[in-house]
């Protein structure tokens, strides 16, 4: 069967295939092959409510074949050229479309003297099909050797043939042959760059042979190949997505946009394919909001979590209204919850994002993120009792992540608390900063806790035996030996990055330790 050739001449797709029907008849005697008339593919196409001018898209193309019992078609296009006419074409199987053997392009100053060629090569390229189609038969039955002999016999008929060498292809996969198999696979693809049995061979090969380029330009050419297979182009996509290869995906996304403009699939894909690079975040929301009016169900949780997640790195106040969209219709979601409060305090707005994180851990106060949160909420609004209060419960109950937060919490409060004591002497200060810094040493070690709990400590320590000497102050005596002990145990752990100042510290410990240890004889009778 040779329907229509495409082109952009309203007539001369007709007159092509005419051409081809009538130069195939004669050359090829029609006890062989017979060409189906134009009469009948037009009379069919009538009948099923299609034009008969117009050429028709591949699937629709198989469908007529089957109609008509047409083993195989013809589908290509012709195109006026500077000195003539040119055929681009293709054998095509009708029981499996993707079955196609390119034929060589025709370039003539006549349109029957490039169907005279396209003839040629056509009958050329069939000499594979008897040998193909008992291959075909055999691999069905399971008979895979004897299917790869037919195959090779095929192609012993017709060495560039691309439907016998899927046919080798298949016996190869069921073999489970990979090195012979890749091997037919860029055999099929030298011939034909679009052949969808190649292509995939070839993706499948390299993406699991860690060659994420070859699988991507494979999977690529496979998506032009079979450019209306949706779940191929979401494939291929997400490929590329997990292999990094965002400006490969991205021209693949614009184009699926632009061919179906507002469907909430196609704008679904879209979403998720910008939110997985910070510099497409702002797309990601234009996209987002645009799903989300064609199918309002699609505003789910998970759309208002990643949505104001990825705005919080363009504008907090941004991220903050979505997630208040997305309180206002899950008010029970605590993740949903935590993210609004985070982008409140992000935007600057911690007294408003306090009673939101209370809320949450009021509901479930396990909830990842909460604890930690809170933490930081009340660290900005310089409540430092409290913020260990939290971080006590931090500590506690709070899951991993949120404990290495609460732990940074605590290191920052620690440290700002050691510089304010350093500088006004005020034990409250330095006793605070102590506390602060072993708790986040227990959550989360760290030389840094370490050592500043130490220096804080021998501060304390300092402090408390100058007072004691004084006032003879049992008490006093007793912190000063507590404090000088925690100095002794954590200022060590600062030699490689505070080294002058631990020396300095551990050389002047043992020098209070007498003084010390006599106060507490002399005050704690």
């Amino acid at each position: 069967m040779i329907p229509t050739l495409s082109s952009t001449d309203k007539d001369l797709g007709q007159q092509a295939a005419e051409a081809l029907r009538s130069r195939i008849s004669r050359d090829v005697n029609n006890q062989k092959l017979v060409v189906i008339p134009k009469s009948d593919i037009e009379n069919t196409l009538k009948a099923s409510g299609y034009s008969t001018t117009e050429s028709l898209q591949l699937n629709d193309a198989k469908a007529l074949a089957m109609l008509l019992r047409a083993d195989e078609f013809v589908d290509g296009n012709v195109s006026k050229t500077p000195t003539g006419v040119k055929i681009e074409s293709r054998l095509i199987l009708s029981r499996d479309q993707t079955l196609q053997q390119p034929l060589p392009v025709a370039e003539a100053p006549k349109l029957d003297a490039a169907a005279q060629m396209v003839s040629k090569s056509y009958q050329a390229a069939r000499e594979q099909l008897a040998n193909e189609k008992l291959c075909y038969s055999l691999f069905r039955e399971g008979k895979y050797a004897e299917a790869e002999t037919m195959a090779r016999a095929a192609l012993a008929k017709y060495p560039n043939g691309t439907i016998a060498a899927v046919c080798l292809g298949n016996a190869f996969e069921a073999e489970k042959k990979e090195d012979s198999l890749i091997a037919v696979a860029e055999r099929i693809r030298a011939i034909d760059p679009r052949n969808i049995s190649g292509l995939r061979w070839a993706a499948d090969y390299y993406g699991s042979h860690n060659n994420p380029d070859k699988a991507s330009e494979a999977l690529i050419g496979l998506m032009a190949a079979d450019p209306n297979n949706d779940r191929l182009r979401d494939q291929v996509i997400a490929s590329l997505v997990q292999a990094h290869k965002l400006n490969l995906a991205i021209p693949i996304v614009d184009e699926a946009l632009k061919a179906n403009p507002g469907d909430p699939k196609t704008l679904g894909m879209a979403w998720k394919v910008f939110l997985a690079g910070p510099e497409y975040y702002q797309r990601a929301l234009d996209i987002g909001a645009q799903m989300i009016a064609a199918d309002t169900s699609l505003a789910d949780t998970l759309y208002f979590i990643r949505s104001s997640s990825a705005a919080a790195t363009i504008s907090p106040a941004k991220s903050a209204e979505i997630a208040a969209q997305g309180v206002a219709k899950f008010p029970q979601n605590t993740t949903l919850l935590v993210v609004q409060a985070n982008s409140l305090s992000k935007a600057g707005q911690n007294a408003q994002a306090l009673p939101i994180i209370s809320r949450v851990i009021a509901i479930n106060p396990r909830t990842e993120g909460a604890l930690a949160q809170k933490a930081l909420i009340l660290s900005n609004l310089n409540m430092p009792d409290s913020v260990m209060a939290v971080i006590n419960q931090c500590a506690a109950i709070g899951a991993p992540a949120d404990k290495k937060t609460c732990a940074q919490v605590a290191l920052k409060a620690g440290s700002d608390a050691y510089k304010a004591g350093n500088a006004s002497k005020a034990r409250p200060d330095l006793q605070r900063a102590v506390a602060f810094l072993l708790l986040s040493d227990k959550l989360d070690p760290s030389p840094d806790a370490k050592f500043l709990a130490g220096a804080s400590a021998f501060l304390v320590g300092q402090s408390a035996v100058n007072e004691a000497q004084t006032t003879k102050n049992c008490q006093l005596a007793r912190l000063a030996k507590e404090s000088f002990a925690t100095a002794q145990e954590n200022v060590p752990a600062g030699l490689t990055s505070y080294a002058d100042a631990a020396k300095q510290l551990l050389t002047a410990i043992p020098q209070f330790t007498p003084a010390v240890d006599d106060q507490v004889k002399r005050f704690c009778k």
